[in-house]
C-alpha cells in the first residue's frame, strides 16, 4: 500500500523512522521505509543501521552523494508498493495522526495531496533567524490558503504521490543543487491537468540553516532559476508562477536591470548586515534575490562567498 521515502543529508531521522512505523503499524497496512544514507557521514550512517532492527524499514546507499532530485527518483524507483511517500529528513512530527490523515488519499493515481509545513514557535538561535523567518512567513500557510493556487503552493517537504504517476513524471535532473525542484515539479503536474490537494497535515521543519549557509543555499536556488530561464520549455508558465521572475521580466522589457543592478550593488553590504540581525526584513531579502539575479546577467563567475 504504501512506501514512505526519506532521502538523508547529514541528519540523525532516527526518531522520525520510529514514530512513522509506530503509526504505520498501528494503522494495519502494508507498508515500507525506505531511507537514502549519505555514505560520506559514516557516524550517522552508523547510528541509522540500528534502524534495520525495524521490520519493514530499509536502508539504501548510492557511491556517492546525490542530488535532490535523482535521490528520490532513486528512492522512488526501489519502491515496492502502490503509493509513495516522501517526507524531508529534517522533520518532526507534530502528531501521532501523520499516516492515519493520510491513508484516505491512496484511492487514485492521478491526484497529489500536500500536508504541508510547520514552524515551532519558539524561536532559533540568533544566527538562524533569517530562515526562521522566511519559513514562518511563507510556508507555513493552512490547506484552504494552499488551495487557492495549489500549483504554485506545491511543495516536496511532506507529500503523498501514486507510485505510477511519479514513474511517469520524476523529477527533473537538470538542476545538481539546492532551489525549484518542487516548482518544476509542480508545473509538470499542473500540465498533465493533475490535481494538487492540500490538507492539514503538516510537519514541523527543523533544519533551520544559519544565516550563512542559507544566503548560498539562497543565491543557488537563483542560479537554478536562471539555467530554468535558460532551458526550461515552457518559460511563459514558468514566469506565471514565479513573482521572481514576473519582477526579472519586467525589468528587463523596461531596460531597466542594469539600473536595479547598480541600486543593489551599491546598497547589498547593508542588506546583508540586515539579513544577520535579529530583525530580518523578508521585502529586502525578496529584492536581494531579484538583485542577485541581475548580478548573474552581468557577472560571467559570481561566487557564493559574498555573504
Amino acid at each position: 500500500m504504501l512506501s514512505i521515502l526519506i532521502p538523508t543529508y547529514y541528519y540523525n531521522v532516527t526518531n522520525l523512522v520510529q514514530r512513522l512505523h509506530q503509526q504505520a503499524v498501528g494503522e494495519g497496512i502494508d507498508f515500507e521505509i525506505l531511507l537514502l544514507l549519505n555514505g560520506s557521514d559514516t557516524e550517522l550512517v552508523a547510528v541509522h543501521q540500528a534502524l534495520n532492527s525495524l521490520q519493514g524499514v530499509k536502508l539504501l546507499e548510492l557511491p556517492t552523494m546525490a542530488a535532490r532530485s535523482v535521490a528520490r527518483n532513486f528512492l522512488a524507483g526501489q519502491a515496492k508498493h502502490d503509493y509513495l511517500l516522501f517526507i524531508d529528513c529534517d522533520s518532526e512530527m507534530v502528531d501521532d495522526r501523520f499516516i492515519e490523515r493520510y491513508l484516505p488519499h491512496c484511492e487514485t493515481d492521478n491526484v497529489v495531496v500536500c500536508g504541508g509545513t510547520a514552524y515551532k514557535k519558539q524561536k532559533p538561535q540568533a544566527n538562524s533567524y533569517l530562515r526562521w523567518a522566511y519559513g514562518v512567513k511563507t510556508e507555513e500557510k493552512s490547506a484552504a490558503i494552499r488551495n487557492t493556487n495549489p500549483n504554485a503552493r506545491f511543495s516536496t517537504f511532506n507529500f503523498l504521490i501514486s507510485r505510477t504517476l511519479f514513474l511517469s513524471i520524476r523529477f527533473n535532473e537538470l538542476l545538481k543543487n539546492y532551489g525549484h525542484e518542487d516548482t518544476i515539479f509542480g508545473l509538470e503536474l499542473k500540465e498533465r491537468g493533475v490535481e494538487i490537494r492540500h490538507i492539514d497535515n503538516p510537519l514541523y521543519h527543523l533544519g533551520i540553516d544559519a544565516n550563512k549557509i542559507y544566503l548560498q543555499k539562497t543565491r543557488q536556488g537563483v542560479k537554478n532559476l536562471k539555467i530554468l530561464l535558460e532551458n526550461y520549455p515552457n518559460q511563459q508558465e514558468l514566469t506565471h508562477n514565479i513573482r521572481l521572475l514576473r519582477y526579472y521580466n519586467f525589468l528587463e522589457k523596461t531596460y531597466t536591470t542594469i539600473f536595479f543592478f547598480g541600486l543593489y550593488a551599491s546598497i547589498k553590504h547593508l542588506m546583508l548586515l540586515n539579513f544577520h540581525s535579529r530583525y530580518p526584513s523578508l521585502t529586502l531579502f525578496n529584492l536581494y534575490k531579484l538583485g542577485y539575479l541581475c548580478e548573474l546577467k552581468y557577472r560571467k563567475h559570481v561566487e557564493l562567498t559574498d555573504d
